[in-house]
Formats: structure tokens, sequence, C-alpha cells
């Protein structure tokens, strides 16, 4: 690992630490910003030695330092995981990018990774994709088509176009699903918070990412499901977290591109 690359890997942990904040807060309805951090127990401040991603909860043993009361490991591998998409951005370029320097590339794909971390983690642990998210998250993804078209198709605007169209069809594809599944069910089979995640993803990815993402998050969700009840650790009876393998999808999607799964659809299809 060069300088660089440890570099945006530390720049990952450090937002995952602020991300670790915006995931206690947000439910909360308080401040991200102010106050600063405090340990859930005696509220003690916390130091900024105490506050390093990653090695301060090793040193301090998952401990505060003042009461001793137990800190989540959630901190820690929240930082960890966001350093590693971090890094794994710096090396991803999907060829509809060519045009895009790759600097750029990386700065949209770590804020776009910012949000699906921020969503899989509140899908986990609440059954809940925050509105302020999603919807921030859909004007990002128009923003940065039409940044790209500077680059891409700066005359026609073809990538805006096709992120504006993918954003409203993610939308409405969810949202007749929705309607679908509650009338056969008679009851809700998809969370109106999960139209707007796939808005969101169209808004990124365009009408073909969108699609793809969908088509890999029904069936990573269903192989999930099956190894779940095979193995006895998941109830039919209870829901699970949909929007965790939409994000996990779009990620993939947006670091190896398009062309990679339509090989592989292409592939398995002969």
């Amino acid at each position: 690992m060069g300088i660089i690359e440890f570099t945006i890997f530390a720049f990952g942990c450090c937002i995952g630490s602020f991300l670790n904040v915006v995931i206690f807060r947000l439910p909360l309805q308080r401040s991200i910003i102010y106050p600063s951090s405090r340990c859930l127990k005696c509220n003690s401040k916390i130091n900024w030695f105490d506050n390093i991603p990653i090695f301060s909860w090793l040193i301090l043993k998952g401990e505060c330092r003042f009461c001793k009361n137990k800190i989540s490991p959630q901190y820690p591998l929240i930082e960890s995981l966001t350093g590693i998409i971090f890094f794994l951005n710096f090396y991803s370029k999907p060829s509809i990018f060519e045009a895009v320097p790759k600097e750029l590339v990386l700065i949209m794909g770590c804020i776009l990774s910012s949000l699906l971390i921020l969503l899989s983690v509140f899908d986990y642990k609440y059954f809940w994709l925050p509105s302020l998210l999603t919807v921030s998250g859909i004007f990002l993804g128009l923003i940065n088509a039409l940044i790209f078209d500077f680059f891409i198709d700066f005359n026609n605007f073809t990538f805006f176009k096709y992120s504006l169209l993918g954003s409203v069809l993610g939308y409405l594809i969810f949202k007749l699903m929705s309607l679908l599944g509650e009338f056969i069910f008679k009851k809700p089979v998809l969370g109106n918070g999960d139209s707007k995640l796939a808005a969101m993803i169209g808004a990124w990815l365009g009408v073909q990412g969108m699609l793809i993402t969908i088509w890999l998050a029904f069936y990573t969700a269903g192989l999930f499901v099956i190894c779940g009840l095979v193995l006895k650790k998941v109830d039919r009876k209870k829901k699970i977290p949909f929007g965790i393998f939409l994000s996990l999808n779009a990620f993939l999607v947006w670091t190896m591109g398009n062309d990679f799964f339509i090989k592989i659809f292409t592939f398995f299809k002969y």
C-alpha cells in the first residue's frame, strides 16, 4: 500500500467516525455538529486523542476512559468499513467514466459510498431509510450527472438525462411493486424508503445501472433468505432490511461498471 492509498484509507476512517455520529444522533433528532463527542453514560467529553479512528477504541479496550462503560464495536467497524470502501473507490473507474478525471470519480464515489453505508446501517438497525438521506442523495446524484456531463457529453447532457430518467423509473418501479405486493399479500411488502433509495440509485447510476442494481438486489436477497431458511437463521415471518441489498449492489455497480455485469449475464444466458 502506497502513501496515497494509505491516506485515502485513513481519510475514509475519519469519515467513518463522522458517520458514527450521524448514525447515533439522527434517530434522536440531535445536531450532528454540536456538541462534541461525549460518553453516553457519564457524559464526559471525549478527548481528541481518544477519538482517533480504530486505534483509540483498541487502546482503550472498547471502554470509556473515565467511567469504563463499554463502547460499541460498531464504532471501529464502521470506521474500518468506510476506510476500506474509500480505498476500493480509488481503484475503480468504470468504462462509462473514462473521460472523467479519476480524482473526480473518486470524490463522487466516496460521497455515494458514505450515503450507502449510512442507509444500510439505518435499515439494519431500525428498518428505516431516512428521507433526509435518500432525497439529498437524489439531488447529489443529479448534480454528479451534470458535472460528469461536462466531460462526457456537454452538448446533449446525456448522462444527466439518463440519471433523471433512472431516478423517476426507480421510484415508480418500487412503488408499483409495493402496491402490487400489498394487493396480493394484503400487507406492506416494501417500505416507502426503498422507493426513494431506488430513485437515489437511479440518479447516480442511470437507467441501466439502476435496473442492474435492482436485479442483483433481489437475487442476493433471495439467496440470503434461502440460505437463512436452510440454516434456520431466518424467520420467514420477519421482514428483511432490503435497503442493505440495494446499497451493496449499487456500490458494486458503481465500482465495477455496467459492462462487467452485462458480460456476466450474457455468459450465464448462453
